[in-house]
This record gives structure tokens, sequence and C-alpha cells, in this order.
């Protein structure tokens, strides 16, 4: 529903646009139809293209590449370099086009008697030439151009931060369903009843087999249960909950196989809180599980790796890969995968960086995040 609402505005914006342009190009000509139909759409063309180019130069080379990245001074430099060059070049354009019309269209010159001098002080003419100066007009035109263009540009400027205002907005939109979308799939995919019989078919057995186990996995999977209900619907919690929480579904995903796993977990996280999105690194796991073959030995595998400090943290995941159902396994393991950078995508917009490896005989993601000094 959001893509298709998304393919929608931009199929809108790539028709209104043209017509918006093709608005202002008739607008100039009908102002400038009294003098001459061709010569006012040639005019009238020279300046939509003009302000059409300037446009386009500062909302995809100059405001991306600079003002949003905080280069302001360079931004202002560039921007009235461009609005200058832009301004004289075209001026000087219309001024050509405006001669070229009168050379076309004026009559030859014929010699008269009363072309003569009078005495007085000053020397002039008996008849004063029809057409006005050329300076005249080349200011005249000067000061058009300049006011259309920088309109166009300070419009072009507002616009853009209007649309940045707009997709912020929907990607905190998007972000907030997201968020709800995965806390919902987490329920299902975690908490499932199916999850939750084999789990309490585990503890009975180790209940009845007088497993001294048995009481400290009662004590996890409430902590499991109380952490994915209450916990996960914060915008940031501490990673060493995370941890916690990831320790008790290993626990309960290594009692599901009847004999010793491979699976290994190696934590190194730096004194201090370090916050963090929940239910982050979960997907990544689950996904090495099922596709590991984990317990049905043949050097099966899964290795997790979890390093973090109040700045960065890096999360690594290496899983062998069973050859059963191999060609069904890989689009499942891509839309997974598809899914989970969609998530990183809303929640650290370009402070991430993920590598997935989908080698013959293992699959590895890695995944490294720039945090943000907040809690």
């Amino acid at each position: 529903m959001t893509e298709r609402t998304s393919k929608g505005r931009i199929k809108a914006h790539w028709i209104a646009e043209p017509c918006i342009w093709l608005a202002v190009l008739l607008l100039l000509t009908l102002s400038n139809i009294s003098v001459d139909t061709l010569l006012a759409f040639e005019l009238s063309s020279a300046l939509t293209l003009g302000m059409l180019l300037l446009t386009l130069a500062n909302r995809y080379l100059l405001l991306p590449r600079f003002l949003l990245r905080r280069r302001a001074l360079l931004y202002m430099v560039l921007s009235l370099l461009l609005i200058v060059g832009a301004i004289y070049l075209f001026s000087n354009l219309e001024v050509s086009l405006m001669n070229a019309y009168v050379v076309e269209h004026s009559e030859p010159e014929t010699w008269s008697p009363l072309d003569c001098t009078l005495p007085s002080a000053e020397s002039k003419p008996f008849f004063d030439d029809a057409t006005p100066p050329q300076s005249g007009v080349a200011g005249s035109v000067h000061l058009k151009v300049s006011i259309l263009f920088l309109g166009s540009f300070l419009v072009s400027t507002l616009l853009h931060y209007l649309q940045k205002e707009r997709d912020d907005e929907q990607m905190r939109v998007a972000l907030l369903q997201e968020k709800t979308e995965m806390e919902l799939k987490f329920l299902k995919s975690q908490i499932n009843p199916h999850f939750l019989f084999n789990a309490l078919n585990n503890i009975y057995s180790m209940v009845y087999m007088g497993d001294k186990r048995a009481a400290d996995s009662v004590l996890a999977l409430s902590e499991m249960l109380r952490y994915v209900t209450d916990e996960s619907s914060s915008d940031k919690i501490n990673l060493a909950d995370e941890v916690i929480y990831l320790d008790n579904y290993l626990d309960f995903q290594k009692i599901r196989y009847e004999k010793a796993v491979n699976v290994s977990f190696v934590k190194n996280i730096q004194d201090g809180p370090v916050y963090i999105s929940p239910m982050l690194f979960q997907p990544f796991i689950e996904n090495a599980f099922k596709h590991s073959g984990v317990g049905s030995g043949q050097g099966s595998y899964v290795n997790i790796v979890l390093d973090a400090d109040a700045n960065n943290v890096h999360f690594s995941v290496i899983n062998s890969k069973r050859k059963k159902k191999q060609e069904s396994d890989p689009s499942r393991m891509g839309v997974g995968m598809a899914n989970v950078q969609k998530r990183l995508d809303l929640l650290y917009p370009n402070s991430y960086d993920l590598k997935v490896e989908d080698a013959e005989e293992r699959f590895s993601v890695e995944l490294n995040i720039h945090l943000k000094s907040e809690k």
C-alpha cells in the first residue's frame, strides 16, 4: 500500500512539473504578445529554459551536495556565481533576439533633406529615432531576467525544503508503522503458541527428569516474555538488556535439539550504557538457525559476535548452509534481508553498513552501526 502511494506521488510529480513549466512559458508569451507573437515566444522560451536549468542545478547539484551537507558558505558562493552567470548569459541572449528582430523588420534607410542638423547648442537629428537607446533596452532586460531568475531560484529552494519536510514526516510515519509491524511479527514469530509449546514441553521434561535447570528455564522464559511485550516498545534500550534476551533466545533454541549443537555467542561490550533500537539482531540469528542445519550434525554451526562501545556497534553472524532445499532458501533469505535492511534504513539512515555474503557453504552477515550521542 505504501509503495503504491509512493509510486503514485512520483508519477504525479513527473506529470505536474512539466505542466507548470508549460504554464510559465504560456504566461510569459502572453505578457509579450503585443509586440510580436513569434518574438514573444522566442523570448519566453529563452527565459523559461534559463529558469528551468537554474532550478535543476539548484535542486540536484547545489542543495544535495553543499547546503544539505552543511556547507552553507560554499553553497551561497556557488549559487551567486551561478545566478550571475545565468543572468548575464540569458540577458544577452534576450537582447540579441530583440536586436535580430529589429534588424529583420526595419525599413531600408533613405536620405531626406529633413535629416539635417538645426543650429542650436545641441546637435541632434530633426526627427528623433523611434527605437529606444540600446542601453535602456539592455538595462530593462537585465532587470526582468534578474527578477525572474532570482525568484525561480528562491522558489526552488523553498519547494525543496517543503518537500524534504514532507519526506521526513513520511519517514517518521513509516518508522512508526514499521516499528508496529515488527513488534507484531516478533510476537507472532517468537512468542507464538508453537514456540511456547516447545519451551514449556522442554521445561516439563526437565522437571520430570529432575533437571535443576528447570527453574532457570522458567525464569528465562518469563524474562523473554516480559522483554518482548514491554521493553521492545521503547525507541532505545540498553544493549545489555538486548544481550540478556539474545542469551535466553539462544538457550531455548539449543534445548530444542537432543544433542549438543555448535553455537557460539561472543560478547565484548565496554563499560557504560550503550543504547540501541530493540530487537535489531534477532532476525539475523533466527535466519541463521533456520538455514544452518544446526542439530543435524554434518559440521553445521552458528557463530555470533557482538562488539560495542558508546559510539559504534559491530555485529556479525556466520552460519553453515544445509544442502537440502537449497533452491528455495535463497529467495526467502533475500526477502528477509531486504526487510531487515529497510528497518535499518528507517532507524539508522546513513549511519550503518551492512554486508551480506552468500557463499556456497556458508552465509555471513556483518553489521556496523555508528551511534549518535543520545539515550
